[in-house]
């Protein structure tokens, strides 16, 4: 008991340190960033487990940045302070362990050789990450779901519940060893090479594979076009094909976890690394995003809202954005639209995102299920890569090659759910948008134009402090108005002027 509050004290220090570097990184002058992040970076690494595994996020597909010795450099543990969670078995089996070669936010790879002459990779979780996971987790409970979370109605325990689940899911080697065996009996890419796996010396603690030689991503970026362009096709086909056929995705894309070699006829070979962190996507699921994809690309007429509902959408969040939705389909689908091979660095994504939806592209990302950041986490660092590797390929014709006819004509088969919600949504709903602003000393501090839902829960948006004085000088009842909504549907019209010392508020709907 005095252990685990004892390692929970200490993950609060250090969760403090962190969030004073973020504040000085945030606030660092352009000369300044670089010395910054690496301090951050350094925090980050000492701190291991969940700390760490946010900064390899930071880190993304890039190999410049300051995170990136998150990836590649992270000084070990000593052998000799992780030896004893190898197991009887696999010490009898070795000939030979080297210290470790590289090290992660949960564990570490050494090199070694067992008697019959085979080289293996060993990943060691390190000792006691698992109690230091928990408590991190724990700490994670206690923080507060501000800024678009609150604004924009993400079901913060939501995503809390997804994180909790896959990190602790990581931290069992034995469900990575079960995940990579998956992968490498049903993925069927070319060019692509999952390392094979000794099931009889793993344990929850300890992962043995082949040991596998290649280089690290940046170097490819140097190499010939033909073998970029065969890197590029690999990393997208693997994607295509398990999302779409196997509803399973590597959900980690760091550079770390990708290792490119030349074959013996010169075709590059990608190794993809690490299973630890994979998202499953239901059936109904991937069929939906399969469905709505072929009818963009052929040209078909599609319920382009019952596809996302049937992808896990929140039918009524969803509904606030049926005016835009065709026209984000086609900004989301443009690699695959395109009629000629196309190069990502074109797409400028979260540019046409940011045209199109302004701020309420935080109330698409609302309407997602929680799941979702990690398979958008898988389609970013792919994207990363392509645009790195500088090569275009034709995305439509690829994924029809990876998927197959039969997982095509499954997915032209799939019965959508009726649009009853959003046709409902929208009776009741009559106004565009909720307007906030706030004045300061005269002069204007806060302008937020919002979906009209959110004025049914107006308390999430206003300071508690606030809301108390506005209740107490202009009687303000904020439940009543949110039931009066509720009731008589969200119309246009104005819902409070007040004012709170030098502030003054102004709330309605238009």
């Amino acid at each position: 008991m005095i252990q685990r509050y004892w390692s929970r004290a200490i993950k609060l220090v250090q969760w403090g340190r962190i969030g004073l570097s973020l504040r000085r990184l945030k606030t660092a002058k352009p000369a300044e960033r670089e010395q910054a992040q690496q301090a951050l970076a350094a925090l980050l690494a000492d701190s291991r487990g969940l700390a760490m595994k946010i900064g390899q996020i930071m880190a993304g597909s890039h190999d410049d940045n300051a995170f990136q010795a998150l990836v590649t450099s992270i000084e070990p543990l000593p052998l000799s302070k992780v030896k004893t969670c190898l197991g009887k078995p696999l010490e009898r089996a070795l000939q030979a362990i080297d210290e470790a070669s590289a090290a992660a936010s949960l564990g570490q790879v050494h090199h070694g050789l067992l008697h019959n002459g085979s080289e293996v990779a060993i990943k060691i979780r390190y000792p006691g990450i698992v109690t230091a996971i928990k408590a991190e987790l724990n700490i994670s409970g206690w923080l507060p779901a501000g800024g678009p979370i609150k604004r924009w109605q993400f079901d913060a325990n939501d995503y809390k519940t997804t994180l909790h689940r896959q990190l602790l899911r990581e931290t069992d080697y034995r469900i990575e060893r079960q995940t990579q065996q998956r992968f490498r009996q049903n993925l069927t890419v070319s060019g692509l090479h999952i390392p094979t796996i000794y099931p009889e010396w793993c344990n929850e603690g300890v992962l043995v594979q082949s040991w596998e030689k290649g280089c690290r991503f940046s170097e490819t970026c140097h190499w010939p076009k033909q073998q970029r362009l065969e890197i590029g096709r690999t990393l997208l086909m693997a994607l295509w094909q398990s999302l779409f056929v196997h509803g399973e995705v590597h959900g980690d894309p760091h550079p770390g976890n990708y290792l490119f070699r030349l074959d013996s006829q010169g075709h590059a070979e990608t190794v993809l690394l690490d299973y630890g962190c994979t998202v499953l996507i239901a059936r109904q699921r991937r069929l939906a995003f399969l469905k709505l994809i072929e009818a963009y690309c052929t040209g078909q007429n599609i319920d382009a809202f019952g596809c996302f509902v049937a992808m896990g959408f929140n039918a009524d969040k969803l509904a606030h954005l049926q005016e835009q939705l065709p026209e984000l389909c086609t900004l989301l689908l443009r690699p695959l639209l395109a009629s000629k091979p196309f190069p990502v660095a074109h797409w400028q994504l979260s540019a046409a995102l940011q045209s199109l939806l302004g701020e309420k592209r935080w109330w698409f990302r609302a309407a997602g299920p929680a799941d979702l950041m990690l398979l958008l986490r898988a389609f970013h660092g792919v994207n990363q890569q392509l645009a790195q590797l500088d090569v275009a390929l034709p995305w439509w014709p690829l994924l029809k090659n990876a998927v197959g006819a039969e997982v095509l004509e499954q997915a032209r088969q799939l019965d959508l759910p009726t649009t009853a919600t959003a046709n409902n949504v929208t009776a009741r709903t009559s106004a565009r948008r909720l307007c906030v602003r706030i004045w300061e000393d005269g002069l204007p501090a806060i302008s937020m134009d919002l979906p009209p839902e959110a004025a049914t829960d107006l308390a999430s948006l206003i300071p508690s402090t606030v809301l108390a004085q506005l209740n107490a000088e202009d009687g303000l009842d904020l439940p009543a108005l949110s039931q009066r909504l509720q009731r008589e549907g969200i119309s246009p019209q104005d819902l409070f002027n007040g004012h709170s010392g030098s502030k003054h508020y102004r709330v309605w709907l238009e």
